[in-house]
This record gives C-alpha cells, sequence and structure tokens, in this order.
C-alpha cells in the first residue's frame, strides 16, 4: 500500500511539474553550449581581465583596510575559479585583520577558509582553521557561516568516506550543524534554498521542493553563478519525476552559466556528461568530461577529479570502442575499395586487350579487302558478304567504344569517390579524435601553458610539503638579497632551482633540462644566490637540503 500511494504521488507530481513549463528544444541548447564551449577562452580572459584589474589596485593600495578589502575581493573571484589562490588570498585577508586588530574579520576568513578546504578534500585543514576561531565573538551572521562550515566538512566526510561505521557518525554531526545553521542564516539566501529544497526532495515532497525551486528561481538573474545553482537544483526536481527533455534542459542552462561566467568548477557540466553517456551520446559526453577535467584540474578540486575520474575512464572507454568499431568499417569500406579498383583496372587490361585484337583484326581485314578486290569481278557474292562482315565489325567497334567511354568515365567517378572518402575519412580523425592534439600542436603556445602549469602544480605541491622554506631559506640570506615569492603565490626561477635541490635533484643539467634553460644559467642563478649567503657559503646546499624538514608530515 505505501508503494502504491508513494508511486500515485510521484506520478501526481510529475503530471504537474510538466504542465508547469513547456517542453524545450535540447538540439538547440546543445548546439549553444557546445558554442559556448569554443568561446570559453574569451569569457576566462574577461574574468582574468577583471581579476588583473584588482590586483593592479591591491598594488597600488596604501591603507591596510583598503588592501584587505581588495584581498577579499580577489578572494570572491578566485572562490568558484582558483580554489588554492582564493585561500591564499583569504590568508592575506587573514594577516591584513590580525594589522587592523579586527579578529572578527580574521574569524570570518578562517571559517571561509574551512569551507574552502572541505571544498577540496582538505578536512584537516578545515577541522584545524575552525579551531582558530573564537565562536563565543562571533556575530549571528558570521555564527551561521561557522555553523556552515562545521555542516560543510561533516557531510563531505559523510558521503565521500569508505568506511561505513564512520559514515552514519558523520551524518549526525552534518544534520546537527544544520539545524544549527538554519537558526542563523537569512531565510532567502542561496544557502537555505539550496538545504530547504534537497530536504524536500529527499522527502519525495516534490510539489512543495518544486515551488521553492520556483521561488528560489524569481529573485537570481539568468545567466548569473547563482542561477546556475538554481537551475542544478531544478535539474534534480525534474530528475526525479523522470522527466528527460526538461531534467537535461536546466541541467544544460546551469552548465551554460557556468561557462559564461568563466567557471572553472564544472559541476553541472560533470553531471551533463553523465548523462549524455548513458543516453548513448558518447562523442558528446567525451568533449564535455575533457573540458571539465581541464577546468577541475585549474580549480584543484580533489573531490572533483575523484568524481571525473572514473566517468572519464568509463567515456573514454567506450570512446575507444566506439571509434574501433568505426575503425573496422573504415577499414573494410577501404578493403573494398580496394577489390573494386582492382576488378577496374582488370577489366581496363581486359578491354584494352580486346580493343587491341579488334585493331588487328580490322587491319588483316583491310588487307583481305585489297585483295578481294583485285578478284572483284569473280567473287562479287563473297565481296557483298564481306561487305555485310564490315558493317557488323563497324557497328561492333561504335558498341566498343561507347562501352570504353562509359567504363572509364565509371573509373573515374570511382577514383573521385575515392578520394572524396579519404578526405572525409581524414576530416572525421581531425575532428573527432585528434581535434584537440591537431590545435594545441600548432604553435608552441600549448607548450608554454603546460609548463607554467607545470611549474605551478610543482611549486604548490611543494611550498604545501615545504610551507616553511621560503622563511627558512631566506634566514640564510642577506636581507637585501633575500627571495620572495611572487604575488600569485608562487616560486620565482633563482627560488625554485634551490627547491629542486631540496628535494634531491642537484645536477644542474637535469635542472636546466626541468627549467628548460641552458647550463650556464642555472650555474649562475647557484653563484648568484650562494654571493648572498650569510654564513658558510660552501655548506649553503647541504643546509637547504634540511630546510623545512619538520613540516614534512603536515
Amino acid at each position: 500500500m505505501n508503494r502504491l500511494m508513494l508511486s500515485f504521488l510521484m506520478l501526481w507530481a510529475a503530471l504537474f511539474v510538466k504542465a508547469a513549463e513547456p517542453l524545450h528544444d535540447l538540439d538547440s541548447i546543445y548546439h549553444c553550449l557546445d558554442m559556448e564551449i569554443e568561446r570559453y577562452a574569451t569569457y576566462v580572459a574577461k574574468k582574468e581581465a577583471g581579476i588583473n584589474l584588482l590586483k593592479r589596485q591591491l598594488r597600488n593600495a596604501q591603507e591596510p583596510e583598503l588592501k584587505y578589502a581588495f584581498c577579499f575581493q580577489l578572494y570572491e573571484e578566485y572562490r568558484a575559479f582558483e580554489n588554492h589562490t582564493a585561500m591564499n588570498y583569504l590568508r592575506a585577508c587573514v594577516r591584513l585583520a590580525h594589522q587592523l586588530g579586527d579578529p572578527v574579520r580574521a574569524d570570518r576568513c578562517h571559517i571561509l577558509l574551512s569551507i574552502c578546504c572541505s571544498k577540496t578534500g582538505l578536512y584537516d585543514e578545515a577541522e584545524k582553521y575552525l579551531a582558530l576561531v573564537d565562536v563565543k565573538q562571533l556575530s549571528p551572521k558570521n555564527l551561521g557561516d561557522y555553523y556552515h562550515a562545521c555542516y560543510k566538512r561533516n557531510s563531505e566526510l559523510a558521503y565521500y568516506t569508505s568506511v561505513t561505521d564512520l559514515k552514519a557518525g558523520y551524518q549526525q554531526k552534518a544534520d546537527e550543524y544544520e539545524q544549527l545553521m538554519q537558526r542563523f542564516i537569512p531565510r532567502n539566501c542561496d544557502l537555505s534554498y539550496q538545504i530547504r529544497e534537497l530536504r524536500l526532495l529527499n522527502s519525495k515532497q516534490l510539489e512543495a521542493s518544486m515551488k521553492l525551486n520556483t521561488e528560489w528561481l524569481r529573485i537570481v538573474k539568468k545567466g548569473s553563478h547563482r542561477y546556475a545553482l538554481v537551475a542544478l537544483y531544478r535539474y534534480l526536481e525534474y530528475k526525479a519525476v523522470n522527466d528527460t527533455t526538461r531534467m537535461m534542459y536546466w541541467l544544460a542552462e546551469s552548465a551554460l552559466a557556468d561557462v559564461r561566467n568563466g567557471i572553472m568548477d564544472q559541476g553541472s557540466l560533470w553531471e551533463m556528461a553523465n548523462q549524455l553517456m548513458l543516453q548513448g551520446d558518447v562523442d558528446r559526453s567525451y568533449r564535455y568530461i575533457s573540458f571539465t577535467s581541464d577546468c577541475a584540474n585549474r580549480f584543484g578540486s580533489r573531490q572533483r577529479s575523484w568524481q571525473i575520474s572514473p566517468l572519464l575512464a568509463v567515456i573514454a572507454k567506450q570512446y575507444k570502442m566506439e571509434n574501433e568499431h568505426k575503425t573496422e568499417l573504415i577499414q573494410i569500406a577501404a578493403l573494398s575499395c580496394g577489390v573494386l579498383a582492382l576488378l577496374l583496372l582488370a577489366s581496363v587490361i581486359f578491354v584494352n586487350r580486346q580493343r587491341k585484337r579488334l585493331a588487328l583484326a580490322s587491319k588483316k581485314q583491310k588487307h583481305y579487302n585489297r585483295q578481294l578486290s583485285q578478284i572483284n569481278a569473280q567473287l562479287s557474292e563473297l565481296n557483298r558478304q564481306l561487305s555485310s562482315s564490315n558493317m557488323k565489325l563497324g557497328e561492333s567497334n561504335r558498341v566498343k567504344e561507347e562501352y570504353i567511354g562509359r567504363f572509364l568515365s565509371l573509373c573515374s567517378l570511382y577514383v573521385d569517390k575515392i578520394e572524396s572518402f579519404r578526405k572525409q575519412v581524414n576530416k572525421k580523425v581531425k575532428n573527432r579524435q585528434y581535434e584537440e592534439l591537431f590545435r594545441e600542436t600548432r604553435s608552441t603556445s600549448l607548450k608554454e601553458r603546460e609548463l607554467d602549469e607545470l611549474y605551478n602544480n610543482f611549486d604548490d605541491a611543494f611550498l604545501h610539503l615545504f610551507p616553511t622554506f621560503v622563511e627558512e631559506f631566506n634566514a640564510l640570506l642577506q636581507p637585501a638579497e633575500r627571495i620572495e615569492l611572487t604575488e600569485d603565490g608562487h616560486m620565482p626561477v633563482s627560488l625554485r632551482i634551490f627547491a629542486l635541490i631540496r628535494i634531491g635533484i642537484e645536477d644542474s643539467s637535469k635542472i636546466a633540462e626541468f627549467l628548460h634553460y641552458s647550463v650556464n644559467t642555472i650555474y649562475n642563478y647557484r653563484a648568484r644566490v650562494k654571493n648572498g649567503v650569510i654564513a658558510d657559503r660552501d655548506n649553503f646546499e647541504r643546509t637547504v637540503k634540511k630546510l623545512g624538514a619538520q613540516n614534512k608530515n603536515t
């Protein structure tokens, strides 16, 4: 009886939500999404231009208050763009808040840092940031954010932990913090709508959850980053009632908003790739998951990478199987064309031999005619018969010539078809299998981007492993010779050389190979830094190898 009632309620809810809005043209919005992904670099460049403007304003700012404001704006810009950079600016906000003697703002930044850590799987770090917060002095708004950070950490742990015994405990804590959070956050904020709608969806109250989503949709601007979140939850509404067309439309709307806003945390597009794969659209699914994977790598989320990797493997396997099947068909077609070409060649040879035989017969016939003309009177009847034979031979020649002309035309047509097929195959290979490789290898920009990303990843990993390395390294140098990180938190070349030495790569040739400099340049960098050492220059590099050792397990 309960199952029948639940089925009835879901059917009624499905009829309700389907009547709420018309059907949409999925092909049109898919095409629009494909075009916007092609223009994604433009949207990213626009976002980076705004970020660069804020960075210039930050460099020109003098007062700590103004610096704090710009750093926090930069955190907001980087929050869905590059998580590690967003966290760097939050740390800068913490330092500025301490300079200003404002522990309230410092606590708020610690809370936001905890949320950033939870989003990317750094749960121990998230807990440590929360431990720095003085809960007693928090305002109601900051208290809501604090409970949100606690809820975020425990809900993420409950979702991702593979230890069954711990999952229930994490979920219980997440539920407790959710209730506390709801007391302090505004009812019309996105987080409140998100929690309430998810609760209604989980309890199968589909009419109420759709009504709440419609209310939420009215207060957000279409095309904004907030709109992407609302559209994603509307997708969940239609998914709950198995309305495939409307759910894919709203999922595409969410992905479109993320792409147009230059967002790197592409959750909607990842889910869309998954749904398209289930629906059999492997080509588009592979393009979307590859794009999402690139964005996730730049954003720096371990969870998103964990989500994408299995799906990427499945889609890649399916894509490979389809390509292999298409390749087999192409090979069969090419083999058939080859056999047909051989048959055509054999036919041409045969016809040519027949033509030669006919030419020889015609020549002999003329010789006979000359002989017969000398005895024309005696062999008039034979001449008549021979004349009749000549007429038949002439007709035969005409028929043969027509056949040869048609045959040669057919050969030419098949040659053109083979050439056209070859071009088509080449085009398909370029567009479907090697498109990205073809585009990226046309210039050296791919190498430069990849090297930048390699060095940035190296810097982030190294500084995470040895967070005190820069400070201890500079302590060995004279004040005027000390080397600081760049504004975006990465190491300059001279510092990166000694970072490589710190991890055991001492050979200048190997360092030069990794950094793409000449060996002499590496020698010069090393010598220049050693010249600025305070104490023992000969033992400097041995000392560098021991820096940050106490932080290896951090």
